[in-house]
């Protein structure tokens, strides 16, 4: 199982972090393949996951949505049945009181014994009625049918009474009144042929009504109550009584109509509110009917919850499915571009090494050709001499005789000069780091020049900035580096040219070095790819392409960089900036076995 585990990692893992060695990075296209996996990786995964994610959210909030319709509908149907229930309780009593006294003599009406037969016969009818009584115009209380002693009692600034004398009917809210138990007040005003007017007040048991209303009731987390125009819970509440009897939501306006929202109870829980104004035909009445009922307790949320639930997991677990393939996909694409590259830098590694001998070849070919002048100058005036001495038999004073054989000396001793710079040139390329004076050694570089510069008329200036200090490098690339950036130099220049190489410090670290001739210039869309292996803008036959990006690849691994600007017809300027201090890293390659 373990060395299962350890095949795929290997798989996912990419090949980059186990077989990338250092002496081909900069050869490669591109120099940061770990960045290149992560970005890859991350735009496949968002471009698969974010539609995905996107498209469930939608999805979550239409089902939502679709089920929260349905919830509010529901608790506006139970509202609706609810409120026609209650209207018709009142409204039935309302009716039945304004029957009796259209339909009994006002001597009836206050007489006891009457009023107890009509109030029997009103229990028998509808149920609900505790007592009965007529008040007269002054408020005073007439006639008294009941189980409590109210006769006599003045009613005249009760609310109620007001109220009544207004609308010719009333209902009035749950309250304790005389009798201190609450109850609820039924009234219906008559006015008599003499123009004075007289009430007739009954009172209903609360259950009865509270009764009515709950058995409307589904569920556990469901309540139906009623409150007043104050907010005040007039019937019991599982969730909204409490010492003050004021619910925690805000009262609703007024709407003829049944109405339901979704909101939040003072415990943060959401739920949905429906709530209707009772009225009757006859008069208004001061309850709102409140039903309240918890989403999640509702059947169809709690199956939604659990399918919601499970198609999270599902979710999950094919999130994990496709980062999974997403990251396969992006370390296959990205090993099959980094093997491409790594086979490219490889071989601009083996020109690297081709270029290093090419150039130590013309380096040769140019000590030969110095070589053979002086040497020719040698064999001719070695000639001379030899005529001297035939014609001339004093010879040992001659002065023109001692001056040619100081030319003799001059030359000797130019060739043995270029000698030992050929040999101490061969002796460095095996040098890997040391001080390096950076005058002195492009003073030498320029020598193998001179010849040619004095022939074409080109003329070389060398400036080296005061202070610059010797720098710590590798000496056989840098010289390789700039005689192939000289040499290029004096192939794009004619007769009369001008080269001009300056050195100097950049910062507290680094050192420039400029190599600018007055050549026949690079087209401007030509610079962004004069470092691209086998690139060239020289005639066919007379360039590899190959001379610039070993360049490039020579300063990176100094830990320099190069730059290039140039226009036609006016020159190039080539730009090296190197650390003083180069520390070389050791190279690693890592085992693939």
């Amino acid at each position: 199982m373990k060395q299962k585990f350890h095949s795929f990692f290997f798989i996912l893992w990419p090949r980059f972090f186990r077989e990338l060695s250092e002496h081909i990075i900069p050869y490669l296209t591109f120099n940061n393949y770990p960045r290149i996996w992560v970005r890859g990786i991350l735009i496949l995964v968002s471009t698969s996951l974010i539609p995905l994610f996107v498209m469930t959210g939608i999805y979550y909030q239409l089902i939502e949505k679709s089920i929260d319709n349905a919830l509010i509908l529901r608790t506006e149907r139970v509202a609706s049945n609810t409120r026609r229930a209650v209207s018709f309780f009142f409204e039935e009593r309302l009716a039945a009181l304004k029957f009796m006294v259209n339909d009994r003599d006002y001597k009836d009406l206050i007489n006891p014994t009457q009023l107890s037969e009509i109030l029997k016969n009103l229990k028998l009818g509808f149920g609900g009625l505790t007592d009965l009584s007529v008040i007269d115009y002054n408020g005073t209380q007439l006639t008294y049918a009941g189980p409590y002693n109210l006769e006599g009692k003045d009613y005249s600034q009760q609310n109620w009474f007001l109220e009544c004398q207004k609308r010719n009917a009333y209902v009035s809210e749950v309250f304790s009144g005389y009798r201190g138990v609450p109850h609820i007040v039924v009234a219906v005003k008559h006015t008599r042929p003499d123009g004075n007017f007289f009430i007739i007040r009954a009172t209903l048991e609360t259950e009865r009504l509270f009764n009515a209303v709950t058995s409307y009731k589904s569920g556990t987390y469901a309540d139906i109550f009623m409150i007043n125009h104050d907010g005040v819970v007039q019937s019991p509440s599982k969730y909204y009584e409490k010492k003050t009897r004021r619910i925690s939501i805000e009262v609703p306006e007024y709407s003829s109509r049944t109405k339901a929202l979704l909101t939040k109870d003072r415990k943060g829980i959401p739920v949905i509110v429906s709530y209707a104004f009772i009225n009757t035909s006859i008069t208004p009445t001061p309850f709102i009917l409140i039903v309240v009922k918890e989403k999640e307790g509702v059947s169809v949320m709690k199956i939604w919850l659990g399918l919601k639930t499970n198609f999270n997991l599902f979710l999950a677990i094919s999130a994990m499915v496709i980062v999974l393939i997403m990251s396969l996909t992006a370390t296959s694409l990205i090993n099959k571009i980094y093997f491409a590259d790594r086979s490219k830098a490889e071989a601009m590694l083996s020109a690297e090494q081709k270029g290093q001998l090419a150039s130590i070849g013309q380096l040769a070919a140019g000590v030969a050709h110095e070589i053979n002048n002086p040497l020719a100058l040698i064999n001719e005036t070695a000639g001379y001499i030899k005529d001297l001495f035939v014609i001339k038999s004093q010879y040992q004073d001659d002065p023109e005789l001692i001056e040619q054989i100081d030319v003799i000396l001059d030359a000797v001793e130019r060739c043995g000069a270029i000698t030992r710079q050929l040999l101490g040139f061969a002796r460095q390329l095996d040098v890997e780091s040391r001080s390096l004076n950076l005058k002195v050694m492009m003073t030498n570089l320029l020598s193998f020049f001179q010849k040619e510069a004095e022939y074409r008329n080109i003329s070389i200036l060398l400036d080296v900035e005061d202070g610059t200090p010797s720098i710590e490098t590798d000496r056989k690339k840098l010289q390789q580096i700039l005689l192939n950036l000289i040499n290029n130099a004096f192939q794009a220049m004619d007769k009369d040219g001008n080269l001009s190489i300056k050195i100097g410090i950049v910062g507290t670290d680094m050192v420039r070095i400029s190599i600018e001739d007055s050549g026949c210039g690079i087209e401007e869309h030509h610079l962004n790819k004069i470092f691209d292996p086998f690139f060239t803008t020289k005639q066919e036959g007379k360039g590899t392409g190959l001379g610039l990006s070993i360049t490039f690849g020579l300063v990176k691994k100094l830990h320099g960089n190069i730059s290039v600007n140039s226009k036609v017809g006016e020159g190039t300027t080539f730009v090296i900036t190197l650390p003083i201090n180069f520390k070389k890293e050791e190279k690693h390659e890592n085992s693939t076995g």
